[in-house]
């Protein structure tokens, strides 16, 4: 039974397997582990997502939403050492993964255990999000709309997200919820979109 990893699945037999990245000029090391996205390398569209994005100016928290073993948190965190960061996944294995990421790279931030925002009640400057597009439509959807309910006056939601997964719909629903929606980048079809709450 391999699971699905945004499920938790406890009884799924380990299998700790560990890679290093450079990004940004440092090296990174990440644990992973069966029934976690994406274990045997960093996912190209979360490298491309974090390689592209950028917090604006007086941002101060940010949100890893669906963080998986930790890779984009634990990046963002080494890279913007004055940003207070947060991670939060559904799979308790991930959780305690990226907790080990986290000291593995030696940086500080808080994570969560969460089914989407069910557990968090604060809210942040910048939410940065790999929709976990196997969950189905209207769980992405739930969770764009929750991020909108989630950030600060002038936060914003970065999602990265394959054309042939629904880029389309996605920036459709978007535009009907966020003052401003931008395509930052296209990257062998994946869509960078960075949507700003103007309230």
């Amino acid at each position: 039974m391999s699971g699905q990893y945004f499920e938790n699945n406890p009884g799924l037999k380990h299998d700790i397997h560990e890679y290093s990245l450079s990004m940004n000029g440092k090296t990174f090391r990440f644990l992973t582990d069966s029934g976690v996205f994406s274990r045997n390398y960093f996912d190209f569209g979360s490298k491309t997502l974090v390689e592209i994005f950028k917090p604006f100016e007086g941002a101060k928290s940010f949100l890893d939403l669906g963080c998986g073993y930790g890779p984009i948190g634990t990046i963002v965190k080494k890279t913007y050492p004055n940003l207070e960061v947060s991670l939060s996944d559904v799979n308790p294995r991930a959780v305690e993964l990226a907790k080990q990421n986290l000291l593995k790279n030696d940086v500080s931030a808080t994570v969560m255990c969460s089914d989407g925002f069910n557990q968090i009640n604060q809210t942040y400057d910048i939410i940065l999000l790999n929709p976990p597009i196997r969950a189905g439509k209207q769980t992405v959807f739930n969770l764009y709309v929750e991020s909108y309910e989630h950030l600060n006056p002038l936060g914003e939601l970065w999602i990265v997200i394959q054309k042939k997964q629904g880029a389309e719909s996605s920036l459709k629903f978007l535009k009907e919820h966020f003052q401003m929606v931008e395509i930052v980048d296209k990257n062998k079809g994946y869509f960078i979109i960075r949507n700003k709450k103007i309230v």
